[in-house]
């Protein structure tokens, strides 16, 4: 249910609609760990890391958002492949210029860093950092 009241939050939930485009399975604020049982694979897992303002004039403020987005599946032999097109998908997802909300001025994704399990059945990850800075 989208809140018109607090526009950090309808902000972060116009980013996970976003990225339901690539994966319908995207979850915010989820833990993967220890939960293997509960979670539908693969999926996109949303977690926001900070907020900080950068700079205000009057009622507006220009703010940082960081975001950590992992790509989370079960480890098998098609593993990599998988969240190398999971991961493609969410830059290009990010680079078509334009926006995913109004209040957003730029988008930046971090380098991925992957975590493949040495075995079978366990899971693995792909984690990006997004930054966005956003107009409120």
């Amino acid at each position: 249910m989208p809140s018109t009241s607090n526009p950090e939050q309808q902000i972060i939930e116009n980013l996970v609609t976003h990225l339901k485009q690539v994966s319908a399975n995207t979850l915010l604020g989820y833990s993967a760990t220890g939960q293997e049982k509960d979670l539908d694979l693969p999926a996109i897992l949303v977690q926001l890391e900070s907020i900080n303002e950068e700079q205000r004039q009057g009622q507006r403020a220009k703010y940082r958002m960081e975001l950590n987005i992992s790509v989370v599946t079960k480890t098998n032999k098609g593993t990599t492949f998988t969240l190398l097109d999971l991961t493609r998908s969410i830059r290009e997802l990010f680079t078509t210029g334009e926006r995913f909300t109004p209040e957003v001025r730029s988008v930046s994704i971090s380098e991925t860093q992957f975590d493949i399990a040495p075995s079978n059945a366990h899971l693995s990850f792909a984690d990006l950092q997004l930054q966005i800075e956003v107009v409120l």
